[in-house]
């Protein structure tokens, strides 16, 4: 016989088909295996994924609460001080013999990288009041506090409809004294640069005296003023604030209700009205495009008929 047959004969008569047979099926079986095994572990808990990472590469910026509730209502002003002028806004130019000084506000900090940063860096001095629990809270008050801005805590507050939140840190008025002090602490703690508070939403929890008394308080001991944002008629935030013995004030105009430039541009005008009246006046507003526009645009005629101070030095002021 040749050598390949003398190979096929000795391969045959030792059983090496049948080994032969046998390996391919324990290889064909592990490889199943492997292949069944494979989608257990991409599943596991815990497992990081390039899907896992993109995931967390695009997640995005928590959504910011809403601004303001709805339907809030408007202070009475000295009588004309809410009508519109023919000089469009801001007023007029014609000279006054007393400048009025009015305070401006810019409330949900926090919440807007870009337009935040684009009203912190307008020049005009503005008051900003950031929520405490805000992504680039820390980042832009030590903007406005490097540019010379009053700084205070939107202290998130209950609102009377349970729809709209107020966000994280909000006080509710069945909180124990203790948790409402524990959380005003917590809240102010986390914008470091704060002289002041005002209320963010509020409608149920400052008409509720004793919950305001334990948020005060914690106030007086660190030594801030109060703004209350007026979210209701029957507030009672100045009444207690000045038992206390807090410089206090509250908002006479809010400025963007409406999201467009002409309708801000016709707020910014009562409120020159209301400090033509009473020699001050407190806007406040909010970061959205149609209040950055209306500044800017409004800036030169504002300032032609109102002097714009920080919140704190208007209570000082009187």
């Amino acid at each position: 016989m040749t050598g390949l047959q003398n190979f096929l004969f000795f391969f045959f008569s030792r059983g090496g088909l049948c080994s032969l047979l046998i390996g391919l099926v324990l290889g064909l079986g592990l490889a199943g295996c492997r292949d069944r095994q494979e989608p257990e572990r991409a599943d596991r808990p815990g497992r990081i994924t390039a899907e896992t990472v993109q995931a967390r590469a695009t997640a995005p910026t928590p959504a910011p609460p809403p601004f303001e509730e709805p339907d809030l209502p408007e202070p009475e002003v000295a009588s004309g001080a809410g009508e519109e002028t023919e000089s469009g806004c801001c007023g007029g130019t014609g000279p006054v013999e007393i400048v009025p000084r009015i305070a401006i506000i810019i409330d949900d900090m926090g919440y807007h990288e870009k337009l935040g940063n684009r009203l912190i860096g307008l020049d005009m001095n503005l008051t900003f009041s950031f929520l405490p629990h805000a992504p680039f809270t820390l980042h832009q008050e030590e903007l406005a506090y490097l540019a010379g801005r009053d700084i205070l805590v939107h202290l998130p507050m209950e609102a009377r409809n349970p729809a709209w939140d107020p966000g994280p840190g909000t006080l509710h008025v069945t909180d124990p004294p203790e948790i409402l002090r524990s959380i005003t602490r917590d809240n102010l703690l986390a914008v470091p640069h704060a002289i002041g508070a005002n209320n963010h939403m509020g409608s149920k929890f400052t008409e509720d005296p004793a919950a305001m008394r334990q948020v005060l308080s914690v106030l007086a001991r660190h030594g801030f003023f109060f703004i209350d944002s007026y979210t209701t008629p029957k507030s009672t935030g100045m009444k207690e604030a000045k038992k206390l013995g807090l410089p206090t004030g509250r908002r006479h105009v809010f400025l963007d209700n409406v999201h467009n430039q002409k309708d801000v541009c016709r707020q910014l005008e009562r409120l020159v009205e209301k400090a033509r009246a009473d020699g001050w006046a407190i806007g406040i507003g909010h970061p959205n495009q149609a209040t950055l526009q209306a500044l800017t645009s409004c800036r030169d005629r504002l300032l032609r008929n109102a002097r714009i101070v920080g919140v704190q030095e208007l209570l000082q002021g009187g």
